[in-house]
């Protein structure tokens, strides 16, 4: 049996440990309270402080690894072979010639590789069928008996472009004129029936110069000249955007008058300056001063 002093020591104990425990609530909640109020207080100033904002740039990825150039498209190559028949009749002019009557027969081949070479042969053949006198040749004597008219063989032989630097052409001029136009203006070398040549021009360009030279025939000595021309506004201020609008040309032509028929020979020559003021979609205007006449 205890003693009653050790009843009241141990209720002694266990009231003092209940007042500390509420105390200690208290002092939390008032902690948690004043811990409210700061929490509070710091968010009303954030609020109130100017608020500035930015974006930021996605990071810009690393140059992914470029593909390798691609290598130009293989030429392609194009031919056709044909072969044409009909019937022709060469009929009196003025009292001249006689009736003549053939059968003509035309072979062609043409291959086509690209804009920068082309190659067309072929040539009529006729085959006398009335006319002609006693003794007439089978095959139109008139058509085959120079040199000259062997390149009749030749319709086109194309080497280069107008976009490259340099440029043949062979076969037959139909409206040919040099450059200008000055000396050398729509002509054809095949109107004559009975010569057939082949003739040919060279173009090419260097810098701010640019040259065309050509031939009527060139399997025999006929009409040949050459003009150059030089484009002020490159040789001046450099590579312009328009070629050619203000030049300065010198030409000169030469008649051998030796095949086709015999005729005088001369030669002319001719300088120029052209300025070329309006360029529109299907036309341009242009002003020309130039002096020029038979050399020698």
């Amino acid at each position: 049996m205890s003693h009653p002093s050790d009843s009241r020591s141990a209720g002694s104990v266990g009231l003092f440990t209940s007042g500390d425990t509420r105390a200690r609530l208290e002092e939390a909640v008032r902690l948690a309270r004043h811990r409210n109020r700061g929490r509070l207080a710091a968010l009303s100033l954030l609020l109130l402080l100017p608020m500035t904002g930015g974006a930021s740039e996605p990071p810009v990825p690393e140059d992914e690894p470029t593909s390798p150039a691609q290598a130009p498209p293989a030429r392609r190559w194009y031919y056709v072979t044909r072969v044409e028949a009909t019937t022709l009749a060469l009929l009196p002019r003025a009292g001249v010639g006689e009736d003549e009557g053939f059968i003509q027969v035309e072979p062609t081949f043409i291959i086509d590789g690209g804009p920068e070479f082309g190659v067309n042969v072929g040539a009529p053949v006729r085959f006398s069928m009335s006319g002609g006198g006693d003794g007439a040749a089978l095959v139109r004597h008139e058509d085959w008996d120079t040199i000259s008219d062997w390149g009749q063989l030749v319709r086109g032989l194309k080497f280069g472009s107008d976009n490259a630097p340099w440029g043949v052409w062979f076969g037959g001029l139909d409206s040919y004129s040099l450059l200008t136009g000055h000396l050398v203006r729509r002509y054809s070398n095949r109107t004559n029936p009975d010569y057939h040549p082949a003739g040919g021009f060279l173009t090419g360009t260097v810098g701010p110069l640019y040259t065309e030279a050509f031939a009527s025939d060139v399997l025999g000595a006929r009409l040949m000249g050459a003009e150059f021309s030089l484009d002020m506004e490159h040789l001046l201020f450099g590579k312009p955007e328009q070629k050619g609008r203000y030049t300065l040309a010198l030409s000169a032509v030469h008649d051998w008058g030796r095949a086709g028929g015999r005729a005088a020979s001369v030669t002319l020559a001719h300088l120029d300056a052209t300025a070329v003021v309006v360029v529109k979609p299907g036309y341009e205007a242009l002003v020309i001063a130039g002096w020029g006449g038979p050399s020698w």
